[in-house]
């Protein structure tokens, strides 16, 4: 038997795409959100019944189950609103502050969030069909079993949030932030993380990809638990 040295040409057979390394950028992406734009003082008024809400200060607001084909707060803050159950058409929210409200179940075809806080909120359920929030900020929310699959979030920021079983498939989470934030059983499969942090955040038991975690800002802790997706033994 005679050697003969391998057919390298193209035609001949095709290479498997080599594994590439990230290496550590020398400047790093730094996480910032734009804080709500808001009026240093406040109209006293009361509920619009068009679903527009502007320059306003709203405390103790009882709408539950409204429908309204859009529900537009802009340059306001609203203190403990209960508007759990409510369908809107679409909800625009621009440079606005929610503190101790009740969105459980809330469903929007669309919804669009430009600088706005959600503090204390109730979020459980909470759907939207298309959305697009940007600078967007929730603390301390009840976000479990919300549907936010292919949403696109432009730095928003989570901080220790319940997020277990929310629905974020296909999401670009592209440079968000998840601080101390419970995903256990969250679905982030087909989800963009890169540059998404999620540092001291429960992960074990969240559904997502290897091929999607690329990218992502993990510790030490959770990289053991991403390591079992690869089927990597660690000892």
């Amino acid at each position: 038997m005679v050697w003969q040295p391998p057919n390298t040409s193209s035609a001949a057979r095709v290479r498997p795409s080599p594994i590439s390394v990230a290496k550590p950028s020398k400047h790093p992406a730094v996480f910032h959100r734009g804080p709500p734009d808001l009026p240093r003082e406040f109209e006293s008024g009361t509920w619009s019944a068009d679903g527009t809400i502007q320059e306003k200060r709203l405390e103790d607001v009882e709408q539950r189950d409204l429908k309204l084909d859009t529900l537009r707060i802009e340059g306001s803050v609203l203190e403990r609103a209960q508007l759990s159950g409510g369908q809107f058409g679409s909800a625009v929210w621009k440079d606005a502050r929610l503190i101790g409200c009740d969105l459980a179940n809330t469903r929007a075809q669309r919804s669009t969030l430009v600088r706005v806080e959600l503090i204390d909120c109730r979020l459980t359920g909470f759907s939207a069909t298309a959305l697009d929030w940007q600078d967007v900020l929730i603390q301390n929310g009840d976000v479990r079993y919300a549907q936010l699959s292919g949403g696109r979030f432009r730095n928003c920021e989570f901080q220790g949030c319940n997020c277990q079983e929310a629905d974020l498939q296909h999401a670009d989470l592209s440079g968000s932030v998840f601080r101390s934030c419970n995903l256990a059983r969250a679905d982030l499969q087909g989800a963009k993380l890169h540059n998404t942090d999620f540092r001291k955040s429960e992960v074990e038991g969240m559904r997502v990809g290897m091929n999607d975690l690329w990218g992502a800002i993990v510790d030490p802790a959770q990289a053991m638990v991403f390591a079992q997706l690869m089927g990597l033994q660690i000892k």
